[in-house]
């Protein structure tokens, strides 16, 4: 049985929702509990997990409240829902607190005076205002929202170019100055290292593979992905490379992202080129045309991360490229241990970068790759709950993080679509990210976990699950702990997202 409840426009953090939702799954008798806003993706999940939605009447600025389970104790679960979401549980204090927290800008500066930067997370149509206010302001910014329209960021950036002020995002959830982690970040050594990023998980994955490397990394300064479309023209990547040039402390620069628009690529070049020091280019699925002139240009960001690496301890970048490619010959041994599996490969990815560096290397070995985010648009999924073929998803796209949180921090939505993945009989293999680290799930691992469990009682051995860890055994989730409970789990984890992609795609062509 199930029930529905509608609260027209109401409005709670995801973070309150996903809290609530939790604790009234773990009700006895109750099977499954979502709290979301009306969105129509969201709605698209509601109906994928089975609930009836004929007869809803519901906006994008309405709560749903939906659950499932035992009739009995359905409508007392909606009752506590209401009453959890009035008076949350794990504040012990009700929701009061001595300590004086701003509720506006000025607020915020009246306590922080001295501060020069400014994180915005709100609402994506009113965070470009906020972002607008604070460069008059003189700060910098960091804009951490999603669904800032493209004509309000190319007004943000060039206001920003004219103040000399950075603006990391719009959707940038990572950054790194002086070594201090802002965002959804990794606990990594600081070093001579620095990287520009229209690419927030792929600034997480090179700083990942760095430390993994014994290199530190001083700033990691994210642009947000559509800086290098030619709308925008690259504004913030010309910017953050010059700063950083000129920044002593700096002995190795890398620019990382998707393949950046012909007129902004050959500015990026330029200005890198007239540089002292050595860089390294990283454009996901990019051209391998060779190194040039101090500049060395990679296709995959553990490459670009083990290019930079050995520039910053002063080896042969050969040898560095010689080790990634005896990793892939120990990778094509390990899918023939456990291998071949026929059929197809479902990808379920958090990080958009990760994602798209999947769909690269899978498409190399597999040939055509259906997305939410396709390489080419007539591979664009027409329901990105449906899987075709070869798929690979990003649950990071804005579609599911309307009115829900990032499924960095909520795995819910990828442990079920194990499940329902596994019921296909052509599945061979699935595909996933974890990303941990600060501000993510606090143990991603064993929800994910209990997902591959079930998606195994249904297909048996028939699907291989094969994962990537981004992160470090410094973190708060730990890796090497993560790592343990995904294995127990029979997932195959590999060292990077692109070994895992290639993994994944080599167990499947035999």
């Amino acid at each position: 049985m199930q029930r529905l409840e509608v609260m027209p426009r109401t409005y709670y953090d995801s973070i309150t929702l996903m809290r609530v939702a939790k604790e009234i799954t773990n009700m006895e008798g109750i099977e499954n509990a979502s709290l979301s806003m009306g969105t129509e993706a969201n709605l698209r999940i509601l109906a994928a997990a089975g609930f009836d939605l004929s007869g809803i009447n519901v906006t994008p600025n309405d709560l749903v409240i939906a659950v499932s389970g035992e009739d009995a104790v359905l409508d007392e679960a909606l009752s506590k829902a209401k009453e959890y979401l009035a008076n949350p549980p794990w504040k012990k204090d009700g929701g009061k607190s001595e300590s004086y927290k701003p509720r506006s800008l000025d607020g915020a500066i009246s306590v922080l005076p001295e501060a020069n930067i400014a994180m915005i997370s709100v609402a994506g149509r009113y965070a470009g205002d906020v972002a607008l206010d604070c460069l008059h302001r003189g700060l910098n910014v960091m804009l951490y929202s999603d669904n800032v329209p493209l004509e309000k960021e190319i007004e943000i950036k060039k206001l920003a170019r004219e103040k000399g002020l950075l603006v990391m995002g719009p959707d940038c959830g990572t950054a790194i100055v002086r070594g201090v982690a802002m965002g959804m970040a990794n606990i990594c050594p600081t070093g001579p290292v620095s990287i520009v990023a229209a690419a927030g998980t792929g600034l997480q994955e090179v700083h990942v593979q760095l430390a993994k490397r014994g290199v530190g990394t001083l700033h990691g300064i994210g642009t947000g992905g559509r800086d290098v479309r030619a709308e925008v023209g690259g504004i913030m990547v010309e910017m953050a490379t010059e700063k950083l040039l000129e920044d002593d402390e700096v002995e190795v620069l890398v620019v990382i992202g998707k393949p950046p628009a012909p007129e902004v690529e050959k500015k990026i070049l330029e200005r890198i080129s007239r540089g002292a020091k050595p860089a390294v280019l990283g454009f996901i699925g990019g051209e391998s045309r060779g190194d040039r002139d101090g500049v060395y240009i990679c296709t995959e960001l553990e490459e670009t991360a083990a290019v930079a690496a050995a520039l910053a301890k002063g080896e042969d970048v050969a040898e560095a490229r010689k080790d990634l490619d005896s990793a892939e010959e120990s990778l094509k041994e390990l899918a023939g241990k456990h291998g071949p599996r026929k059929g197809w490969l479902r990808g379920l990815y958090s990080g958009g970068t990760l994602c798209y560096e999947a769909q690269v290397i899978a498409k190399e070995l597999l040939g055509p790759i259906h997305s939410n985010t396709p390489l080419k648009k007539d591979l664009k999924l027409e329901d990105s709950l449906t899987s075709v073929e070869h798929t690979i998803v990003d649950y990071g796209e804005d579609e599911f993080t309307q009115g829900r949180l990032h499924p960095m921090i909520d795995v819910s939505l990828r442990a079920g679509r194990f499940v329902e993945e596994a019921k296909d009989p052509g599945v061979g293999v699935i595909l996933f990210d974890v990303v941990i680290g600060y501000g993510c799930n606090p143990d991603p691992a064993t929800e994910l976990a209990e997902g591959v469990l079930k998606a195994k009682a249904v297909a048996g051995d028939r699907i291989a699950f094969v994962a990537s860890i981004c992160g470090t055994e410094t973190d708060p989730q730990d890796a090497a702990r993560q790592r343990s409970i995904l294995e127990d789990a029979g997932v195959l984890v590999c060292d990077s997202n692109a070994r895992a992609a290639r993994l994944a795609s080599y167990l499947l062509k035999g």
